[in-house]
């Protein structure tokens, strides 16, 4: 029996692609106002992101406060509907991982001085609601002062 559900599991899995639930970006630093973006800054960053109606749908930062982000995605969107994460140290933007917006993003946990990104993209003729490509890159303040990727990013997207 114990087999038969672990067949099932994996049968369900395969048959609507792999979507890991990601869980909620955390920290364990208490950031003040301080040293979040400002809101001008965050809105004259979503305005030079391609033209959309853009909507904020998370923020967060790494536990040392300095890294901040900001996903953004359009309004009325479903999981396939591209978006971006904006970046700041504190209230100076860095930019965005990507030069396009791409569906299937998330900021997943995050670490002492860095942010990671997990993307997803569909593989083949997978239907829109079940992308199995995966992968993450960290994210992090370079040593120049400009967002740094400490890993590959896909160009899958």
């Amino acid at each position: 029996m114990r087999l038969l559900a672990v067949v099932l599991g994996g049968l369900t899995l395969a048959g609507c692609g792999f979507s890991p639930p990601a869980p909620p970006a955390v920290t364990t630093a208490v950031c003040t106002d301080a040293d979040a973006p400002a809101p001008e800054t965050v809105q004259r960053a979503i305005a030079a992101l391609p033209p959309a109606p853009w909507v904020e749908t998370s923020r967060g930062h790494a536990n040392d406060c300095r890294l901040q982000w900001v996903e953004v995605t359009q309004e009325q969107a479903t999981a396939s509907t591209p978006g971006q994460v904006l970046f700041f140290d504190r209230n100076t933007p860095l930019g965005t991982p990507t030069p396009e917006p791409r569906p299937y993003i998330t900021v997943v946990p995050s670490g002492p001085d860095g942010v990671t990104v997990q993307y997803q993209w569909l593989v083949g003729d997978e239907p829109s609601c079940c992308p199995t490509g995966l992968g993450t890159v960290r994210f992090r303040i370079g040593s120049d002062g400009a967002l740094a990727a400490l890993d590959p990013v896909p160009n899958q997207g």
